[in-house]
């Protein structure tokens, strides 16, 4: 046999010749050792497909070509992605137009004239027709008419339980939906006995060349103006929206706003339908900062919830002559210390907007401590580097609360006369609930801190209208009910969500380069969460594109609520630069 033959049987080496009684041992032997490398190279084949499915490596066989490829990990999701400057592409006349001194004045006069019309929302306002400090808003609203005539005349005006005003301007595409700007018409009050104490009277709406001050200059008329300004501006150039434009400004959100938010709301909410709008812009967030030697703009993408519990105690009184070992302001006093000595524990989570603020700071931010930036950065992944970052944190009461549910016991009233024993007594506590909570656990935990109370005394304990504790024939009672309750709001996605990209990539643009910028380097947008609530917690059902964004830079703005409230009109006009580059992107966008 030669060797060609030889190699086309199988052999790879030439062989001698055999005699034919060995064939058939050969030809066996052969087909063994055939079977048995057959089985060896199966093995080696599954081995590999089951080493690569459980340990996330593979064999390759042979030339790689036939075997398994290398098994490589996805890609980490970027969880601070850095948004791109969204400009204008219209030929509308921009934003440098509000720089000239002419238009300086024209601003200046406008938001001074709304700040000098007191328009206080006080908390126990009857309802509208039944109070005259109502009236005020009527006020308001033809100083508004007179300043800004165009948005009047192009918009259609709708009154809302009189004092809300809803803004309508019909886009030309019917099929986009509707974009939605909001901020409030009222301020707070100003106690009487502070009035003494402001640099300049509250309702004067002085400028003192940099500043303009003034209750209200800042929440919310900075918004309310810019925003009227902003349109008026682009009215006056023709503007003709493809996607309908609605302004919504109620007139109580310091006071809840159940009288002007939620009734505009409901209107909407029966004209429009549920998930009926593009995209929702209100007051809020946390501006723009600079934290850890970088500028960051923070919209509010979501809010903690809201609980108010009253706990009564309700016992038999008495002559204060012959005392209780402890009365019942004394057993309420109790409950209220057990109460503030068990806080809710912080935590963070993907479901908190704040984790995605923290890696954007771990990410951007230029002066951030190494070890905090890698424990940040670790967040999910390891139980010790979350309790060093909440640890840290919990070091600044802002921060503290947007990683826990906070508790404050506001209000206790009992007792009428100093030698009678009190019969009844009730305190209040306000609760703002985290994201990672719900008012079910809020309330299960104020009820076990009750309960331990009250066993002690032989008491009873009624939640909610059922009896969760104790006997009808118990010495005493207490009594929990919610004066006012609120889940916290669904939070706006902000990965792979284009009106997240449309806010961040237009408030970079203004205040980075319009007329030079406000900031000294490019802005990282982080999203945030809100301690307090807005008028939005109305608008949930219309829109998950929920965005809380006062557009000032933090320094720009002081003393909100509180003596002395002011700001600057430099960073009001880029406000208003924000509101009309933001109106026109919204406009150019086709998806819904």
């Amino acid at each position: 046999m030669d060797v060609k033959t030889n190699i086309k049987q199988g052999n790879i080496l030439p062989t001698e010749e055999k005699s034919e009684e060995q064939a058939p041992r050969r030809s066996a032997m052969s087909n063994k050792i055939k079977a048995i490398v057959a089985i060896l190279i199966l093995g080696c084949y599954f081995f590999g497909s089951w080493f690569s499915n459980s340990y996330g490596s593979a064999i390759s066989l042979g030339n790689g070509k036939h075997g398994h490829k290398k098994h490589r990990s996805p890609k980490p999701v970027d969880e601070c992605p850095a948004l791109e400057k969204v400009i204008p592409e219209d030929n509308f006349k921009g934003p440098e137009q509000f720089f000239t001194e002419e238009y300086k004045n024209f601003s200046l006069n406008s938001w001074a004239g709304a700040v000098r019309i007191p328009s206080i929302s006080y908390d126990d306002l009857k309802d509208v027709g039944h109070d005259d400090r109502w009236l005020v808003f009527g006020e308001l609203h033809k100083y508004l008419e007179k300043t800004f005539p165009l948005v009047y005349e192009k918009f259609d005006v709708e009154y809302i339980n009189t004092y809300g005003l809803l803004f309508t301007l019909n886009g030309n595409n019917p099929d986009l939906k509707p974009a939605i700007l909001m901020a409030h018409q009222d301020v707070v009050p100003v106690p009487e006995e502070t009035i003494s104490r402001w640099t300049y009277p509250p309702f004067s709406g002085h400028f003192d060349g940099e500043y303009l001050w003034g209750r209200g200059c800042s929440d919310d008329k900075n918004s309310l103006v810019g925003i009227f300004e902003a349109v008026e501006a682009l009215l006056k150039e023709g503007y003709a929206p493809e996607r309908t434009l609605i302004l919504s400004f109620g007139f109580d959100e310091e006071v809840s706003g159940g009288r002007g938010a939620k009734q505009i709301a409901k209107h909407l909410d029966e004209k429009l339908g549920p998930d009926s709008v593009y995209i929702i812009v209100d007051e809020g967030g946390n501006g723009i900062q600079n934290n850890y030697g970088s500028w960051f703009g923070f919209p509010g993408t979501g809010e903690k919830g809201y609980l108010d519990l009253r706990i009564t105690l309700t016992t038999s009184g008495g002559h204060s002559s012959v005392p209780p070992d402890h009365t019942a302001i004394g057993i309420i006093s109790q409950l209220v210390s057990a109460i503030e000595a068990a806080p809710y524990e912080s935590d963070i989570t993907k479901a908190n907007p704040f984790y995605y603020h923290l890696q954007c700071l771990a990410k951007e931010g230029k002066t951030l401590d190494k070890k905090l930036r890698h424990d940040i950065q670790k967040l999910d992944q390891s139980h010790s580097a979350k309790k060093r970052v909440i640890a840290e944190f919990e070091k600044t009461p802002s921060l503290k609360y947007v990683m826990r549910t906070s508790q404050a016991v506001d209000i206790i009233s009992g007792g009428i006369k100093i030698n009678a024993l009190p019969e009844q007594v009730t305190v209040d506590v306000n609760h703002r609930v985290a994201v990672e909570s719900n008012l079910d656990y809020v309330k299960q935990k104020v009820i076990k801190t009750v309960q331990k109370i009250a066993k002690e005394y032989d008491f009873s304990v009624d939640a909610f209208g059922e009896t969760v504790f104790g006997s009808s024939d118990s010495k005493g009672t207490f009594d929990v009910s919610a004066l006012s309750e609120l889940d916290p709001a669904p939070v706006t996605p902000i990965l792979d969500n284009p009106t997240w990209n449309l806010v961040g990539g237009t408030l970079r643009q203004v205040f980075e380069d319009v007329n030079g910028g406000l900031v000294d380097s490019s802005i990282t947008v982080s999203p945030s969460i809100m301690t307090g609530n807005t008028d939005t917690k109305f608008y949930w059902n219309l829109t998950k594109n929920i965005y809380r964004l006062s557009p000032f830079v933090a320094s720009s703005s002081s003393n909100i609520h509180a003596i002395d409230e002011h700001a600057t009109l430099g960073g009001h006009i880029h406000g208003v630069a924000f509101y009309y580059n933001l109106i026109r992107n919204i406009n150019a966008q086709t998806d819904n």
